[in-house]
């Protein structure tokens, strides 16, 4: 059997769920932002063109939470499944940032010891004993 400390599969692991993850909130951003346009351009809805501004800024200045936020607001009357997919993905994101937490305290990263942390050194980790 493996050592856990020896392996690094489980940070290979939290880092491919990062990036699915991340792609599906970036289509999620998207399609909500193309639906917001379309709910302004169809109706008139000064409420979708707010929500559009806003969340366009919002992925520059705040990564794109403000934007899920307006996301499942948007969606809550109109579509509760995308709303309630948006409420998922924020979920999911904790969640496994949580798990990402765990698992590098597990391999024996010590997020609390910055006078051992050598920033010139291209290898910080080898301060460290794995």
């Amino acid at each position: 059997m493996m050592d856990a400390s020896g392996s690094g599969i489980g940070i290979i692991i939290i880092m491919i769920l990062f990036g699915i993850l991340a792609i599906v909130g970036f289509v999620y951003l998207i399609i909500a932002l193309i639906d917001m346009w379309k709910a302004y351009s169809r109706n008139q809805d000064q409420t979708a063109l707010l929500f559009f501004i806003i969340s366009i800024i919002g992925i520059f200045i705040s990564g794109s939470f403000i934007s899920y936020i307006l996301a499942i607001i948007f969606y809550w009357n109109r579509s509760r499944r995308k709303s309630w997919l948006g409420i998922g993905l924020i979920v999911l994101s904790i969640i496994l940032g949580i798990i990402g937490i765990i698992t590098l305290l597990a391999f024996g990263y010590d997020m609390n010891n910055f006078e051992n942390m050598d920033f010139n050194d291209p290898m910080m980790d080898q301060d460290y004993d794995y």
